[in-house]
């Protein structure tokens, strides 16, 4: 069964985007030939798709909502294909921000008010940037969470010069660093998963070190989310001192970790997303040495959390041997007092399960 648009809705998308193409901005209807004809190249294709199996499916939206035009976007015929197919290579969260975007522009077309204070769409400009001050207003308009740097490294491939962008986030983010600290944690996230692109220079690096540095000395934990990512970034790009600080700061100093984790929960959203991030990671091995132990401090968190309710016990044991793989890994890299504090902290928290499930409560 598929829960295809009905008439109805594919007026109110095609009129909702003014008859354009929401990915090229072609007109979707026009003139024929003939005096008394017209012509009409427009689609509305599903931002998740209408049946089982399909791209972006998604299982959690009821019928009702997976034909509603809050799950269409207008489209010509050819990204309209592409997108029903799922060839075009787009995400949900890109295809809503083209969508808003076209919308944005055929309200402004009219001469209406915009529609929205919601300014999420103008990530899908960043490809097109091409100096600071334009990559710094889409942004700082962006919230620092899991789904928005997902979008970024979407948008990054399919960038002209993506090393040039990542060249312009890292003077935005040094020149923000104090000033726009929200800002400056989205840009070193998004430089620590383009590693493989971005190209800092060795003063660049020494700038960088310095800003982590100084949060560090001044013991400022409520920066935690800025300079976390900037010092993994660092890491993998072969400057693991300062995240060996930061790291010793985040398993070892309760005010360290709670504001990490903290920010954790606000990135990723709910805490079965962060479980499920740092099962991915601990799976991918794409990460080396000591920056696989990068989950120490938020595996910790989320088993001393009350609220890990979904099948409670199995997360707890495959959390609980992940946080054991974790010491293992500081042991190995040579930083045995913070291996030896983990260890310490499996046995409590290994205790605790032991007797939570004598009295019934695991």
């Amino acid at each position: 069964m598929r829960d295809d648009f009905s008439i109805k809705v594919k007026r109110i998308l095609a009129d909702r985007a003014g008859h354009r193409c929401s990915v090229c901005g072609k007109a979707t209807s026009g003139p024929g030939t003939d005096p008394g004809s017209a012509l009409s190249d427009g689609v509305a294709a599903h931002i998740t798709a209408a049946s089982r199996g399909g791209p972006r499916f998604d299982p959690t939206l009821s019928p009702e909502k997976r034909r509603s035009a809050e799950n269409g976007i207008w489209a010509c015929t050819q990204h309209g294909r592409e997108i029903d197919a799922d060839s075009s290579g787009h995400s949900v969260a890109t295809l809503q921000g083209l969508k808003r975007r076209r919308e944005e522009a055929a309200a402004k077309e009219l001469g209406q008010p915009a529609l929205t204070e919601d300014q999420s769409a103008r990530v899908i400009e960043l490809p097109d940037a091409d100096n600071t001050y334009q990559l710094f207003d889409i942004i700082q308009t962006q919230s620092y969470t899991h789904p928005t740097t997902l979008i970024l490294r979407e948008q990054l491939r399919r960038a002209r010069r993506p090393a040039y962008l990542l060249h312009l986030a890292s003077r935005i983010m040094v020149e923000t660093w104090h000033s726009h600290p929200q800002a400056a944690g989205t840009l070193s996230t998004w430089l620590g998963n383009n590693s493989d692109v971005w190209q800092p220079t060795p003063a660049l690096m020494d700038k960088m070190e310095r800003l982590c540095e100084s949060e560090i000395s001044a013991d400022d934990w409520t920066r935690v989310a800025s300079t976390n990512p900037l010092a993994f970034a660092l890491a993998v790009k072969g400057r693991p001192k300062i995240y060996q600080q930061v790291l010793e700061r985040t398993i070892c100093n309760r005010h360290w970790r709670n504001a990490d984790a903290e920010h954790a929960l606000q990135y990723y959203e709910t805490r079965g997303i962060e479980v499920s991030a740092i099962i991915r990671h601990s799976e991918e091995g794409l990460r080396h040495d000591l920056l696989r132990a990068y989950d120490a401090p938020r595996i910790i968190d989320l088993l001393l959390a009350a609220t890990i309710t979904l099948n409670r016990r199995s997360i707890q044991h495959r959390l609980l041997d992940l946080l054991t793989n974790q010491a293992r890994i500081l042991a190995e890299g040579g930083a045995m007092n913070l291996a030896r504090h983990v260890a310490e902290e499996v046995d409590a928290l290994r205790q605790a399960h032991k007797e939570l499930i004598g009295r019934g409560d695991g």
